[in-house]
């Protein structure tokens, strides 16, 4: 079966796009700034009326993707927090430079543990994708999203189709950018993924 993964800014956004026929939410804030972690009250109420799926977005503030050992900490907060609401999954991402930071991508996985756990785009600002995906499977990180890093995923699709392949099933490569009801079958069948993620993907 084939996921689309709505990606919404606010609960009325994510109502909606379940009833659009969305199969799971990603719930962010402030999707001006590419999406940071929405407040308590907007989690709960999204996770307790959804029937599908929700995966938080956890990332303290718009920006690049290199935090402090504040920051961090915060991060781990609002995991543990995800995890008390009921939570499906949670969407990180943190880099040193062009690579994944490894250190603090370990603390957020642990925490996270059993929820699922999404790598977002950050992956895109990464020199060395296919030595990134090696690194989030041994993680134990379930998928990243990625526009293949392209300005989006149908321009990155040739990109994502080797992504796809050299994930090999290891872990699930989303394209994600760009993405709408008319592309997305296209940007399916074309990259081989199975699951496709954006704000009007459905």
């Amino acid at each position: 079966m084939k996921i689309y993964e709505a990606c919404v800014g606010n609960y009325n956004e994510a109502v909606k796009a379940e009833a659009l026929g969305a199969h799971r939410i990603e719930l962010c804030d402030n999707l001006l700034e590419d999406g940071t972690t929405p407040s308590f009250g907007t989690i709960k109420k999204t996770i307790n009326t959804l029937k599908i799926p929700v995966m938080v977005i956890i990332r303290p503030r718009g920006g690049s993707f290199e935090y402090s050992k504040e920051e961090t900490e915060i991060m781990l907060e609002d995991i543990k927090m995800c995890k008390e609401l009921g939570a499906y999954g949670v969407v990180i991402g943190a880099l040193k430079g062009k690579k994944i930071d490894l250190e603090l991508t370990k603390k957020l996985v642990e925490e996270a543990k059993p929820m699922k756990i999404t790598f977002h785009m950050a992956f895109d600002s990464i020199e060395n994708k296919n030595e990134a995906i090696d690194e989030l499977v041994d993680l134990g990180v379930d998928r990243i999203l990625t526009k293949g890093g392209m300005e989006n995923a149908l321009i990155g699709r040739e990109a994502l189709k080797k992504l796809v392949n050299y994930a090999n099933d290891r872990i699930i490569i989303m394209p994600g950018k760009g993405v709408n009801k008319q592309n997305r079958e296209f940007i399916l069948e074309y990259t081989g993924a199975n699951e496709i993620h954006g704000t009007r993907v459905v």
